[in-house]
């Protein structure tokens, strides 16, 4: 299975996670939606401006869990406009680097360690001792509480735990068995943990342009969408290439874009089909 990075904008100046109950709703959100999507948790993190996860699965079902989160976190922070970005991370290096980056994102202005932050994912990984302990099962809970509490119809895993604030435990669904087999060990996991500040650096700006250019992605997606709706009445996905190219060309000839990899992403094309428009 692939591994994805699902986050939102890092330099945002408002705060859409400003109180305590906004980061448990996000927090349990990115459970929820894992869920719903069929990926797996591997670490996650939700701070006051943004949140990061990282998740196993195929591409289908990352694209799904982005955008059931994203419209979940839409629909309940509707002044904030939201939007997440979905990246593919390859080679073990770079896993387990972004896993800490991820892992340590609240050290920004979180002042203890990463482990100790409540809406992370605590000190669960080569942990000789769980927290489940502390928290109740959800299928203890009426159906009518459980409602009221995660804000959503769907039925929820009765094993998972939530605590007194109604946090869902990161050891209910965050694979924390995979993770320390990634590592293979403590030793391993301690010296990621120490990430020099040029390292950190260059990763948050390498996440922040792949933020920026997801974005402008469905943006032009967008567009799009709605130009091979009015050209044959299909959405860009089921359009055939004849039309999606002539949105390309539509788009070329209002100067929306260039003949860039982005536009070609936006609809499903090749830099190929691109270059051949005239």
């Amino acid at each position: 299975m692939a591994i994805w990075h699902i986050f939102s904008n890092g330099t945002r100046a408002d705060i859409p996670f400003n109180t305590d109950a906004d980061k448990t709703f996000a927090w349990n959100s990115v459970a929820l939606c894992a869920h719903g999507s069929n990926v797996v948790v591997l670490v996650a993190t939700v701070n006051d401006t943004h949140l990061h996860t990282l998740v196993t699965g195929d591409a289908e079902s990352a694209e799904c869990d982005r955008v059931l989160l994203q419209t979940r976190l839409q629909r309940f922070f509707p002044e904030d406009n939201i939007s997440l970005a979905c990246e593919i991370v390859e080679g073990r290096e770079n896993i387990l680097s972004k896993f800490m980056y991820v892992y340590r994102n609240c050290l920004d202005f979180y002042r203890k360690l990463p482990g100790e932050y409540p809406w992370g994912s605590g000190n669960i990984y080569f942990s000789e001792k769980r927290h489940f302990y502390e928290g109740e099962r959800i299928g203890l809970l009426p159906v009518r509480m459980q409602r009221e509490v995660f804000k959503t119809k769907k039925d929820l895993p009765d094993e998972w735990m939530l605590d007194k604030s109604g946090r869902i435990l990161p050891e209910s669904f965050i694979d924390y068995a995979s993770v320390e087999q990634m590592f293979g060990s403590v030793r391993a996991f301690i010296a990621f943990l120490y990430v020099r500040k040029e390292d950190e650096a260059r990763m948050k700006q390498d996440v922040q342009h792949v933020y920026l250019e997801q974005r402008k992605i469905q943006d032009l997606r967008r567009i799009a969408n709605t130009y091979c709706k009015n050209l044959c009445g299909h959405s860009l996905k089921t359009s055939p290439l004849e039309v999606r190219l002539k949105a390309a060309t539509r788009m070329l000839k209002e100067g929306l874009s260039g003949r860039t990899p982005s536009l070609a992403k936006a609809l499903l094309l090749t830099p190929e089909d691109l270059r051949l428009l005239v």
